[in-house]
């Protein structure tokens, strides 16, 4: 799978609903309720939503253009067609309204008036690390330390050096002392015990 469709096809489950309706959305209706849904996404909400008759199917097309397009802000390449193809397919839209919906939703400058707090933060695609210990080494032998002293210099001034690749190409390299290291994999260890926590709440769940 690639990175796209990995990101496009995340929380599975939030489409359930909308897959009960695509396969009755025709073909003529997808520009129309594309147009609309991109319209609120600009902060500028088209009168005749009110007024729809077929609501059930808007909200499912809104639905999707809403979550490509936010989703378009944490990737560093135009969407592909295929992996469009490929996740829309997947909720059940006909190929003819999939064909459609992906001329647009593949269109870049369709997001070019999406407003800044629909925009989401680019991912971690990939994290790698690894121990500098050039300056601890070379402060040992600036000090011509002892054993108990250059250990004292190796904990302290060791390093370690994370990469980040994120999803919009961006690599991020930061240096952490020991300490810190291990208060960074604390509090991460913190935040995913309290989402599985959460997860696991009635309130949570989508079905």
């Amino acid at each position: 799978m690639s990175q796209q469709l990995e990101l496009l096809t995340e929380s599975p489950s939030q489409w359930n609903a909308v897959a009960f309706v695509t396969p009755e959305i025709q073909k003529k209706e997808i520009k129309p309720f594309v147009l609309l849904a991109l319209k609120e996404l600009e902060g500028k909400p088209d009168s005749r939503m009110s007024s729809l008759l077929n609501g059930d199917k808007f909200s499912a097309v809104r639905l999707v253009v809403r979550h490509v397009a936010r989703l378009r802000s944490a990737a560093t390449e135009p969407w592909s067609e295929n992996d469009m193809r490929l996740f829309l397919e997947g909720l059940r839209f006909s190929p003819d309204c999939a064909t459609e919906l992906m001329s647009l939703l593949c269109a870049d400058q369709i997001y070019n008036n999406l407003q800044k707090h629909l925009r989401v933060k680019p991912g971690v695609v990939n994290l790698q690390w690894k121990i500098d210990v050039s300056l601890s080494q070379s402060n040992i032998q600036a000090e011509n330390a002892d054993a108990k002293r250059s250990k004292e210099i190796m904990h302290r001034d060791t390093q370690v050096i994370l990469t980040l690749t994120l999803t919009n190409g961006h690599i991020n390299i930061y240096r952490l002392s020991i300490f810190k290291f291990h208060e960074l994999r604390y509090v991460i260890a913190s935040a995913l015990k309290s989402m599985i926590v959460l997860e696991k709440r009635k309130c949570m769940r989508l079905d």
